[in-house]
């Protein structure tokens, strides 16, 4: 009876002090090790890197639900952190080389490492996924779609390739109506009014990944048989755009997704056409759908998004016109 007592008030005891202080007596040694581990780690990435490694070791164990919890909550507010820098991608690759956004972090760490040597970028790659030797060549290829744009609307802001017949185009010009045939052609003719680029970029969406085309087409105006204009635009451009920068997949049917891509894509415009068209001198013209309209010293700019999925986004630029033609007392007299 005196036992019977005896363990009765222990069971007792135990449940008045809650469920928490049986888990040690019941967990497993290599359970409670692990956790405690993960309890006491002071650094975030070292609380992470436990806590994964603990999820991994025990996905049924005695605090995997409080240990994956906190990895959740934790883990997005440490990438997000992590961005600020290329010391801090770095960081959260080595805590987290399999971690939920690994792939993105490779992506934003070839984007920081201009100044990176090729090793180093090689042996992350190698300790994020062993054997992949893609994901630095995906990464290239999602940061190509915004530097093409970009590079093509900083050529038709240029005054040196306007005011000249298409013929005559000049290097800038001639190079970026001609793509990969530039190389080829380097006499004055052949220059087409009309030019495509094609972009493939993938998105690291789990479980599977997701695979995207852009194709850019880029188009010069001519007035009485000179170059005054050029127009950048794609289907669905601004989307495609946001997506392969910020690695994140849009819906370019929803109207929120379509907003967020247009907010980013003048987030990276804004300063180009600021020093052709700055906003102090040149009044805004916009209406309408129009995300900028600005016009001043014979210039104008517009961008105007399509109304709907499947649309073209495009960026007409126009030139002052006769920027090139000189006085005719100006030119050197060819005769003896």
């Amino acid at each position: 009876m005196r036992l019977r007592d005896t363990v009765l008030g222990l069971v007792v005891l135990a449940l008045a002090s809650g469920c928490a202080g049986l888990r040690p007596m019941l967990a497993p040694p290599n359970d409670l090790e692990d956790y405690r581990a993960f309890r006491v780690a002071a650094a975030e990435g070292t609380r992470l890197a436990r806590a994964k490694r603990y999820l991994e070791r025990h996905p049924k164990g005695t605090w995997a639900r409080e240990v994956q919890a906190a990895f959740d909550e934790e883990e997005p507010r440490y990438f997000e952190r992590a961005q600020a820098s290329r010391e801090g991608i770095r960081r959260y690759l080595v805590d987290l080389p399999e971690g939920p956004h690994a792939d993105a972090a490779l992506a934003l760490l070839v984007a920081f490492g201009s100044s990176m040597q090729e090793a180093e970028l090689r042996d992350i790659a190698r300790r994020v996924r062993e054997g992949d030797a893609k994901l630095e060549a995906a990464a290239v290829q999602r940061r190509a779609v915004g530097e093409g744009i970009l590079a093509s609307v900083g050529v038709l802001l240029d005054d040196d390739v306007y005011g000249a017949p298409r013929a005559e185009a000049p290097p800038k010009l001639r190079a970026l109506m001609l793509g990969r045939n530039a190389s080829v052609l380097t006499w004055g003719g052949g220059v087409p009014s009309r030019h495509e680029d094609d972009y493939f970029f993938v998105l690291p969406t789990r479980p599977d990944r997701e695979s995207r085309l852009l194709t850019v087409e880029i188009s010069i105006a001519e007035t009485d048989g000179v170059v005054t204009g050029g127009t950048v635009e794609g289907s669905d451009m601004l989307v495609r755009w946001a997506e392969a920068d910020q690695i994140v997949r849009l819906d370019a049917s929803a109207p929120e997704d379509r907003t967020e891509a247009q907010v980013h894509a003048m987030g990276r415009l804004e300063g180009a056409f600021e020093r052709r068209l700055p906003s102090a001198s040149c009044p805004d013209l916009r209406k309408d759908r129009e995300l900028y309209h600005r016009a001043c010293g014979g210039w104008e700019v517009v961008v105007l998004p399509g109304a709907r999925a499947g649309d073209k986004d495009a960026i007409v630029i126009r030139a002052p016109r006769g920027r090139k033609t000189e006085p005719s007392a100006s030119r050197p007299d060819p005769s003896p």
